[in-house]
């Protein structure tokens, strides 16, 4: 008797159809989609300070340089896929250069990168208001023009975090450019020395979709 009932019960039971799934399931990507092609160029301040890359010499006052805050730029090339209209994931790789009259700082960096825009709900004016992280490896030095001083350097370790606005525009086989001001700071930092820099940049971007 009771598989009887059992059984009755499941067929009585309304199957789940797809059409039953949350319509938000099915919403296409409005605003970014596909590949995502970019390049962000800034300037700003950075600065450097450290040993040389020998065991030997780290810790040793006699072998610590440092720099001040120095003029210079950055330059970046991004590599990512847009996941939703909400976020962005991907890989960037990275270099900048900081001098004044006496030293040179100096880094390379690859690595991971997550833009994220959050307000897309809040207001269409906010669609193009982004953050983003980036962690990656790479090596920096900083090099002097005073007679005696070391050349320190290190292999990196590298984390920044950022703003920046896009506004959409210039439609292009299937795709479409993304365009505006950024804001990062970045330090790569290793056990003998460590870099970091504030940028102001311009970035611009391809979506490969919408």
């Amino acid at each position: 008797m009771v598989p009887l009932v059992l059984a009755a019960a499941v067929s009585a039971a309304p199957a789940v159809s797809s059409d039953d799934a949350p319509a938000y399931l099915d919403v296409p990507p409005r605003l970014r989609d596909g590949i995502v092609i970019g390049l962000t160029f800034g300037v700003g301040l950075g600065q450097g300070s450290g040993y040389p890359n020998n065991s030997q010499e780290i810790g040793y006052a006699q072998y610590h340089s440092s720099s001040g805050w120095m003029v210079g730029s950055g330059l970046s090339l991004l590599v990512l896929g847009a996941l939703t209209d909400y976020l962005n994931f991907g890989f960037w790789l990275g270099s900048s250069n900081f001098r004044d009259a006496d030293d040179h700082a100096s880094a390379f960096g690859v690595g991971l990168r997550l833009e994220a825009f959050p307000f897309i709900s809040v207001s269409r004016g906010l669609e193009g208001l982004g953050a983003f992280t980036q962690l990656g490896l790479g090596s920096a030095r900083l090099t002097s023009t005073i007679p005696g001083a070391v050349e320190d350097q290190g292999t990196q370790s590298y984390i920044g975090i950022g703003t920046f606005y896009e506004w959409s525009f210039g439609h292009f086989i299937g795709g479409h450019f993304g365009a505006g001001p950024s804001l990062e700071y970045d330090t790569a930092f290793s056990r003998p020395f460590e870099t970091s820099g504030l940028l102001a940049s311009g970035r611009i971007v391809f979506y490969g979709g919408n």
